[in-house]
């Protein structure tokens, strides 16, 4: 399980909702940088395939998901008859709240640092927990009317065995902060990286891939070797690069940094339709990027970028965690910017908390229920919420149903 309130400690930026005018300026994205060397895109050329694999379904886009996002980290069990008690009791659960999708977890993050440790499929690279995800998919596919499913990993945060020599992304006061992160600057990293992906989906089935929320580097990153040789060929003073933060073209540097890490995932996406050509693809993005553009200088994430390179963008719109004095006006505000760039909010993605990670009390369900709806009655269209949590039942599944209704 993903350690929301260890994350909000580490986060680049305060945890904190201000109200910045939520300045209304926007890019086209015909303006983006483009990196136009990008290596990733060797790697897409060595693994295109002749013939795409004419056997992949069909996936239709839903008009309006309603999400459970579901950590494997809680079904698994060493004791494997309490890990099928689990199971069944997740796909009861599934049966009784009825999303029509599930956004589910790939990877463990035993230690709830936010980064893999190990993985529930088989691949070349990181240690196998458990090959539980296709197990789980099979369950949710057979037993549940859920639509889609989509698997929810990372794409920098990953944690290699020692035996790899590794670059991993270095904070400019020392030391990895934050999400531990492979460097996105080093060749070997991306071949690595794309090789995780290239086996998961030769023995999996999904619908879609929700990238974590990792492809983030703040202010301060990344100063490892690789990524200021790339910082140099992007014309960027070599002499300056080692103090981010007083850097005088911050803003320059993170859009290119913008443009490089989703130039990433967009690399990843293609060699994934190589094996499935209908796979959709959505990435988590913060709230404060959303409510304020400057904060790209900070998250080297950008609204423009996303909708660019990405199907969907699933913003954490999570108050408590940003410490929002007007829960409903930051809703407003983020629905408000959003527009700017999916009018009709059909690839935007709102994740509601089920838990606030500064107390660790629950939300309680008609909280989430009555956010829900008034999302709805502003023209949102996907909702989700996170995490899912079984074993004490929460969010109460019956009312949750019903908040859940949709017109598909």
């Amino acid at each position: 399980m993903i350690n929301f309130k260890k994350m909000c400690k580490n986060r680049f930026t305060p945890c904190l909702y201000l109200s910045l005018g939520c300045l209304t300026s926007t890019v086209n994205s015909a303006d983006l940088p483009q990196i136009k060397h990008h290596p990733i895109n060797d790697i897409v050329q060595q693994n295109t395939v002749k013939k795409l694999i004419s056997s992949a379904k069909k996936t239709t886009k839903i008009d309006q998901m309603r999400i459970m996002h579901i950590d494997i980290d809680y079904i698994y069990d060493k004791d494997k008859k309490q890990q099928q008690e689990n199971i069944r009791t997740l796909i009861e659960r599934i049966q009784q709240i009825q999303p029509n999708t599930i956004f589910l977890q790939a990877f463990a993050d035993p230690d709830a640092n936010g980064s893999t440790d190990r993985v529930y499929f088989k691949n070349r690279h990181i240690p196998l927990r458990e090959n539980l995800f296709p197990v789980l998919v099979k369950q949710i596919r057979s037993k549940t009317q859920v639509k889609h499913i989509y698997a929810w990993l990372p794409l920098m945060a990953w944690e290699f065995p020692k035996s790899y020599h590794i670059p991993y992304v270095l904070h400019s006061e020392g030391g990895k902060q934050g999400y531990i992160r492979v460097s996105p600057f080093d060749q070997q990293n991306l071949k690595y990286v794309s090789e995780i992906y290239l086996d998961f989906m030769k023995s999996n089935s999904v619908d879609g891939v929700l990238y974590h929320d990792d492809i983030t580097l703040n202010d301060y990153e990344d100063i490892s070797a690789p990524a200021r040789k790339m910082y140099q060929s992007w014309g960027f003073n070599s002499e300056q690069i080692s103090k981010l933060q007083n850097f005088p073209k911050k803003a320059p540097l993170a859009q290119h940094k913008t443009a490089y890490l989703d130039q990433f995932a967009e690399g990843i996406s293609k060699i994934l339709k190589q094996q499935q050509p209908n796979i959709l693809t959505a990435r988590n993005m913060y709230a404060p990027v959303v409510l304020n553009p400057v904060s790209e200088n900070w998250f080297s994430q950008s609204m423009p970028s996303t909708y660019k390179y990405y199907d969907y963008n699933a913003i954490m719109a999570m108050p408590y965690m940003e410490e929002a004095d007007d829960h409903q006006q930051f809703y407003l505000d983020l629905i408000q910017q959003s527009k700017k760039y999916d009018p009709e909010l059909s690839r935007t993605i709102f994740e509601l908390q089920a838990v606030n990670w500064r107390n660790n009390q629950k939300i309680s369900t008609q909280e989430l229920t009555e956010t829900i709806k008034f999302l709805e009655k502003h023209g949102v269209k996907h909702i989700g919420y996170y995490p899912d949590d079984f074993v004490t039942e929460h969010p109460q599944p019956s009312r949750l149903k019903h908040a859940f209704l949709t017109d598909d």
